[in-house]
């Protein structure tokens, strides 16, 4: 039988083809950072104007900033699976080592919650800002105890670029799914179900 061969929409570059130096060195970063991998930054080399000043700005808030890069990578892999992009699920940054398998495959189901209520506190509001508007008083009363405005910022600004990257991603159909998937079949989703608004509103009051 044939073997079917994925063709994404967008094409990846070849690097030696990237003749913009800073692009390159974009490229080769992303062998060691991981999160986005060069597949990324391939694709979005079509536009080497776009892939420098995105890498720019996601190195800034990933893994720059005052919250810790562990949970702001948690968050990402929640976003990820909510969003249903299995090739941005599939990542996992080299400097969230503690971040274990369980808390990757659980992250975004229901009623499972993160033991440390300031992480918990921050994929609650990732939640509530990707499955609905951002605004619940409730996970912002909670958000508060542990972030400060320029925090909140902080989060705010990297769980919507995180989200953005996740829907083009999936447009651009970068990298066919692997044979395992990376998202549980029953992860809150955007695209909802009968249990999906109800767990976004009641996630935080645990």
């Amino acid at each position: 039988m044939p073997v079917s061969t994925h063709v994404p929409n967008v094409p990846q570059i070849e690097i030696d083809n990237a003749t913009d130096p800073g692009l390159r060195d974009v490229i080769e970063r992303a062998k060691v950072t991981k999160s986005p991998p060069p597949a990324w930054y391939r694709t979005m080399g079509n536009n080497p104007e776009v892939a420098k000043a995105f890498a720019g700005y996601w190195d800034m808030l990933h893994r720059g900033g005052t919250v810790p890069h562990e949970i702001k990578e948690l968050a990402r892999i929640q976003i990820a699976q909510m969003v249903g992009c299995e090739f941005c699920a599939r990542q996992t940054s080299p400097l969230a080592a503690s971040i274990t398998e369980e808390q990757k495959m659980s992250c975004a189901l229901p009623n499972w919650e993160h033991p440390h209520p300031k992480t918990r506190a921050a994929l609650h509001y990732a939640r509530t800002l990707t499955l609905d508007d951002g605004r619940d008083s409730e996970v912002y009363a909670e958000l508060k105890k542990f972030y400060s405005y320029a925090e909140i910022i902080e989060l705010s600004a990297f769980f919507c670029l995180t989200a953005g990257g996740n829907r083009m991603a999936k447009s651009w159909s970068i990298e066919a799914h692997g044979e395992v998937p990376a998202i549980p079949s029953n992860a809150m989703s955007i695209h909802g179900n009968g249990e999906h608004s109800a767990a976004a509103k009641s996630s935080h009051s645990a």
